[in-house]
């Protein structure tokens, strides 16, 4: 059974290294720019360091451990998982979602979540700083389960509403969560483990957890296939350019011919040196500690030094030993990588700061029904703008600069371009941008149209007797906008809407289906040709509908169903 890869994701000071820290015994989050993590770092826990943190907790539980290790990756936000990548997917096993207690669900945190669900990728929340929760009496080094019975009343109470509070917030996002100590069957529910890297509480039940879960429910078996993922290049003085590297899959070796996905098409090279990561080291510190190895298996952290160093961050490279394997592997690479630089992709154009954020937003883009087009790494160009402007005329730029030139050129080709730091916002962005331009359409379609509605007079909602008539209705199908002439159910005209207001008789352009607003109407008289509770309709000729049955698909049933009631009426 090989190491299982958990990665981090969440918001960048919801302290994913300060766990590491705890599990290292180290304190290396302190030492960071800001306090936050700047690049990927990988860590290998051996299974001495896991008896050392957690054996009474593993008794407890009467888990045993048979993985050699635990391989964590940290990073800031989401990096981590999204740099993992096989073939458009994630080589992590499991992943941890770190939330902060005292802020909760944060736009990354958000992010991390549509991620994990677009991947499938099974993950657990650590729920850090819970000594900040109102009660804390400053107990330290013990297990969650101890700490709810050293602390009183007052700080379990103020926990459980914490808890509680996210897990009604994981549901709005489709995920059943709870403390893992009171779930019954894990495949159903995301444990929740509250944790204090800084009082070193919780730290064992998350490692107990992280082994019991992977041992149980994820195939941990070693794969053939020879392939390695990289998650970091750095230029080390006597070295040149070294990779960062997680092996996932069967074995390396010094001597191994390689392909590897270079920024602009593949390339081979051959595999120079191979150093493994020291267990408990991190591979960001002073560069870590490493031992020259002749050979590699799964799971397994090392830095690796090749001939012709092309390869990006975030895509695998893969050892062959003939030409059929050799280009099968060329295939595999260039299946997983349709629209990468396509002009002729068809879709939205996406240009980002690495494959595995390219892969992100392919991802969450398919799962929300988003077809991305041609994909770049890097700014967006003139060719780029070219090809937006035929699809939609939108481009998502994700962590990219975006020269001014190009700005210029992309409002001379009525080019939007979205440009975020977050994944989570450059969705929401896309997302109110094509609601704008969907409304542009619809009103550029229906602007001259006179639409079929159906609305009814709200008893003991009259404003004004006439001239005009001032009345509240709620509109039971269709839609009404001003100058819409209005009938009866037996047809007789009983005048023209002049205006249509709102609850805080602000004026609008139109009311649609289950809408209460209040109209006036000319030529209606109260109690003479129109009284409480008279249902009216939109009073349409044989042009109206002929016009309407030519965008018919831009609307809901509901109009459908009054057109023909009207027809009825008029006799058409």
């Amino acid at each position: 059974m090989r190491s299982p890869i958990c990665a981090f994701l969440g918001h960048v000071d919801a302290g994913k290294t300060s766990i590491m820290d705890s599990i290292r015994d180290t304190f290396f989050a302190y030492r960071e720019t800001g306090g936050l993590t700047q690049n990927i770092g990988a860590t290998e826990v051996p299974t001495e360091r896991i008896n050392e943190i957690a054996s009474d907790l593993l008794k407890k539980f009467n888990v045993e451990i048979k993985t050699p290790s635990i391989i964590f990756i940290d990073s800031p936000g989401h990096e981590a998982f999204v740099t993992l990548r096989e073939r458009g997917a994630s080589i992590a096993d499991l992943a941890i979602l770190t939330i902060d207690i005292t802020e909760g669900i944060q736009n990354q945190t958000i992010e991390s979540i549509e991620i994990l669900k677009s991947y499938k990728t099974p993950f657990l929340i650590a729920l850090t700083k819970i000594d900040t929760v109102q009660g804390y009496r400053q107990v330290k080094d013990v297990s969650f389960i101890d700490l709810l019975q050293k602390e009183g009343v007052t700080y379990s109470e103020n926990l459980d509403q914490k808890i509680y509070g996210l897990v009604s917030e994981i549901s709005n996002y489709g995920f059943q969560a709870e403390r893992y100590d009171r779930i019954k069957d894990f495949t159903k529910e995301v444990a929740i483990i509250p944790v204090s890297a800084v009082n070193n509480i919780g730290i064992k039940d998350l490692i107990v957890m992280i082994i019991g879960l992977s041992q149980r429910y994820i195939a941990l078996e070693k794969s053939s296939g020879d392939q390695a993922a990289i998650i970091e290049e750095k230029v080390v003085k006597g070295m040149g350019t070294v990779y960062d590297a997680i092996v996932y899959s069967g074995e390396i070796k010094i001597g191994d011919k390689i392909i590897m996905q270079t920024k602009d098409a593949t390339a081979e090279s051959r595999i120079k040196a191979i150093m493994k990561l020291i267990p408990l080291e991190e591979s960001r510190e002073n560069f870590g500690k490493y031992e020259t190895i002749k050979s590699a298996s799964a799971a397994t952290p090392i830095r690796l030094i090749v001939q012709d160093p092309l390869a990006m961050i975030g895509t695998s490279i893969s050892v062959f030993k003939n030409n059929n394997e050799k280009e099968k592997i060329i295939a595999e690479i260039n299946k997983s990588n349709v629209g990468y630089n396509d002009d002729l992709a068809k879709g939205i154009v996406v240009c980002a700061d690495s494959i595995g954020s390219i892969d992100a937003i392919k991802k969450i883009g398919n799962t929300n029904g988003i077809e991305i087009g041609k994909t770049k790494i890097g700014e967006p160009s003139k060719n780029d703008i070219m090809t937006a402007r035929l699809n939609n005329g939108v481009m998502l730029c994700f962590n990219v600069p975006i020269q001014k030139q190009t700005e210029i050129l992309a409002k001379s080709e009525a080019v939007t371009i979205i440009n975020t730091k977050s994944i989570y916002e450059l969705f929401e962005r896309y997302s109110a941008f094509m609601q704008d331009l969907n409304k542009k359409r619809f009103e550029a379609r229906t602007s001259n149209l006179r639409l079929p509605a159906k609305i009814v007079f709200i008893k003991g909602n009259i404003f004004r007797r006439s001239s005009p008539c001032v009345f509240g209705v709620e509109v039971l199908g269709g839609e009404i906008r001003p100058n819409y002439p209005l009938i009866k159910k037996n047809g007789e005209r009983i005048g023209s809407i002049v205006e249509i207001q709102e609850g805080d008789k602000k004026k609008t352009d139109r009311a649609v289906k289950d809408e209460k607003v209040a109209i006036s109407v000319d030529n209606a008289v109260y109690e003479r040709n129109l009284k409480d509770e008279d249902v009216l309709y939109t009073d349409l000729e044989i042009q109206d509908i002929i016009k309407f049955n030519d965008v018919i698909d831009l609307f809901t049933p509901d109009y459908q169903e009054i057109l023909k009631e009207i027809q009825k009426i008029k006799k058409i």
